[in-house]
């Protein structure tokens, strides 16, 4: 499961990627957390994104990894009534606490789209815009979410696909036997883990 899942990544990687490099403009890379402040909901993931997004939490120190805990809780008993920011942002730095392990969504927005709705923000839309009309010559190849969608609900095979990210943290009655309480369990070793460039740089 989890080599699958890495798979899928490795692909989104490489898409990340050659949008960055052939469009040095892009706005996503490190230091923008525009989209990690401003989530519509809490992060769905599937059961291989969660054992995987585990193992960074597992990895943070542990007033770190409290703090992350405890935002993920409040998420869970107060339901939001506007934007999100994301439980797992450094809100100083502006940067991922677990890049590496972030789930798939977390490594498509910006870069990918489902049946011609834009799945990025106005910063995306508006470089675009104003890039194109200067050089048509390089234009832009968005991803595939559907595609991903797809390959990321089949690793779910008999789970439900995908759960929000407060059902996997604290087990609930309707959760599918979620694999962990409310303090990540110890991770295996982990294996190298693909990291678009993207917001790193």
């Amino acid at each position: 499961m989890r080599t699958r899942l890495l798979a899928i990544y490795e692909d989104v990687e490489r898409r990340t990627r050659a949008t960055s490099e052939t469009h040095a403009w892009w706005p996503c890379r490190r230091g923008c957390d525009t989209c990690c402040r401003r989530l519509a909901d809490v992060p769905q993931l599937v059961r291989a994104e969660w054992a995987l997004l585990e193992e960074g939490l597992a990895a943070l120190a542990p007033d770190v990894r409290a703090e992350v805990a405890a935002r993920i809780e409040r998420l869970a008993d107060e339901p939001p009534r506007g934007p999100i920011t994301c439980p797992m942002l450094d809100e100083e730095e502006g940067a991922c606490l677990v890049y590496a392990h972030r789930p798939g969504a977390c490594r498509t927005y910006g870069f990918y789209v489902e049946r011609e709705l834009g799945l990025h923000c106005a910063l995306v839309t508006d470089a675009v815009a104003e890039h194109e009309q200067r050089d048509a010559t390089e234009p832009v190849v968005w991803g595939n979410q559907s595609g991903v969608d797809y390959a990321l609900a089949r690793l779910a095979e008999a789970d439900p696909a995908p759960l929000p990210l407060t059902a996997w943290l604290r087990p609930r009655a309707s959760s599918p036997e979620p694999t962990s309480s409310s303090e990540p369990c110890s991770a295996p070793e982990p294996s190298p883990l693909p990291s678009s460039p993207s917001s790193e740089m």
